[in-house]
C-alpha cells in the first residue's frame, strides 16, 4: 500500500501522514495513533529510508522542475533541457551524489515540493527557473535549505542562482550582424516571455545603441509557443511581410529560428542568400539544419559543474552568502548569415 492510499484511508492529507511516517510534530495524538494503526494492519513498508547507513554512501539530491505547455514539459522533450538533465546527472554521479527527478505542475510546486521533501528529504535542491516568475521564486527559496536556482537570473530573489549571461549572449549576436553589414535587423519575440528572453533583448538593443541605430524602430515579430502555424494563412502572410522588411532576422531561441527558416523556404526565401537568420541556444539540431544556423553556445557543461559543487558545499556547510554566477556564453559561426558589407 502506497502512503497516498494510508492518508486516504485515514481521512487525511498525504503531507500529515508524512509526519507521522517521519515523527514529526503537527498531528493530534489521536490522528497519529490511527494512521500508525492503519499502517501496522496495512503491513506497510517504507521503501526509502534516506537516513540509514545503507544509504549513507550516496546521498540524494533533487532536480525540480515546474511544467507548462509552453515552455517545460513533462517529458522534457526539448533537446536543450534533455542536455542539461544528462549533464547535471553525470557530474553528480561522479561526486557521488544520486539525482532524482520531480517534476510538477508549475501552479503547485511550492506545496508538492514541500510535500515530497516532507516523504523523501534530499540533500540539496535544484531548481529549473527557466519559466518561473520572481514571485513563484521567492517561497522555495525563503523555505528550502540548500536550494540552488538554475537557468534563470533570478533578479528581485536573494537566492543562489546558475545561469549563462543571456545579455552577454544577446549583445555579441547582434554585435556579429552588424559586422556582417546588417543594420536592418527585425527581432522575433517569443511568447509567453520568460527571464532569459528579457535579458536577451536587452543585449540585443544595448548592441544596437552603441551603434546609433534605434531599436525602438526595428520590426519586431511575435511568436506564440516555439514554431510558426503552417496551416494559417494570415499568419505565414504577416511573417513573410515581416521578413521582406529587413536583411537578417534575430530570434530568441533555435527552435524559433530553425521554424522560421523552414517556413521561408517552404514560400521561396532563401537563408541565408536572401535573407540572414541567427538563433540563440546552439541546440543539436542547429548543427544537422541546412543551412546550419548560426547561434549563442549556452555552456551547458560549466553550469552543471558550478551546480553540483554549490550543492556539495551547502551539504558540508550551510549556505550563509547568495552567489548568482554568471557563465559567458560563446558565438557559434555557421552557415545561416550571409556578409552583406
Amino acid at each position: 500500500m502506497k502512503l497516498s492510499e494510508i492518508a486516504s484511508k485515514a481521512n487525511v492529507s498525504k503531507t500529515t501522514a508524512s509526519l507521522v511516517l517521519n515523527g514529526k510534530p503537527g498531528v493530534s495524538d489521536s490522528k497519529r495513533e490511527e494512521i500508525l494503526k492503519i499502517m501496522n494492519e496495512s503491513n506497510y513498508v517504507r521503501l526509502r529510508h534516506p537516513n540509514k547507513s545503507t544509504n549513507k554512501s550516496k546521498l540524494k539530491i533533487r532536480f525540480v522542475a515546474g511544467t507548462n505547455d509552453d515552455v517545460i514539459l513533462t517529458k522534457f522533450e526539448q533537446p536543450f533541457f534533455n542536455e542539461l538533465i544528462s549533464l547535471l546527472t553525470s557530474e553528480a554521479s561522479c561526486k557521488n551524489l544520486s539525482l532524482i527527478m520531480s517534476i510538477f505542475p508549475k501552479e503547485t510546486l511550492f506545496q508538492s515540493l514541500k510535500e515530497i521533501e516532507n516523504e523523501e528529504k534530499s540533500a540539496g535542491i535544484i531548481l529549473l527557473g527557466t519559466n518561473l516568475t520572481s514571485t513563484q521564486l521567492l517561497p522555495l527559496s525563503t523555505y528550502f535549505d540548500n536550494l540552488i536556482i538554475i537557468d534563470s537570473e533570478s533578479s528581485g530573489v536573494d537566492c543562489t542562482t546558475v545561469t549563462m549571461n543571456n545579455y552577454l549572449g544577446g549583445y555579441i549576436t547582434t554585435q556579429y550582424l552588424l559586422e556582417m553589414g546588417h543594420h536592418n535587423i527585425g527581432y522575433i519575440k517569443g511568447q509567453p516571455r520568460i527571464n532569459n528572453f528579457f535579458d536577451r533583448r536587452r543585449g540585443f538593443k544595448s548592441a544596437l545603441i552603441e551603434n546609433n541605430i534605434n531599436p525602438n524602430k526595428l520590426p519586431i515579430f511575435h511568436m506564440k509557443g516555439m514554431q510558426f502555424s503552417q496551416s494559417d494563412e494570415r499568419h505565414i502572410e504577416s511573417l513573410l511581410n515581416f521578413a521582406k522588411s529587413v536583411t537578417a532576422i534575430f530570434c530568441e531561441n533555435d527552435y524559433m529560428a530553425l521554424n522560421l527558416i523552414q517556413s521561408l523556404q517552404n514560400n521561396g526565401i532563401s537563408v541565408p542568400d536572401d535573407i540572414s537568420v541567427i538563433g540563440f541556444d546552439d541546440i543539436v539540431e542547429s548543427r544537422f539544419a541546412s543551412p546550419q544556423l548560426t547561434t549563442v553556445h549556452v555552456p551547458l557543461r560549466e553550469i552543471a559543474t558550478e551546480t553540483i559543487r554549490l550543492i556539495l558545499n551547502g551539504i558540508t556547510e550551510p549556505l550563509t552568502t547568495r552567489q548568482q554566477i554568471f557563465l559567458n556564453p560563446k558565438l557559434v559561426i555557421r552557415n545561416s548569415v550571409k556578409n552583406i558589407r
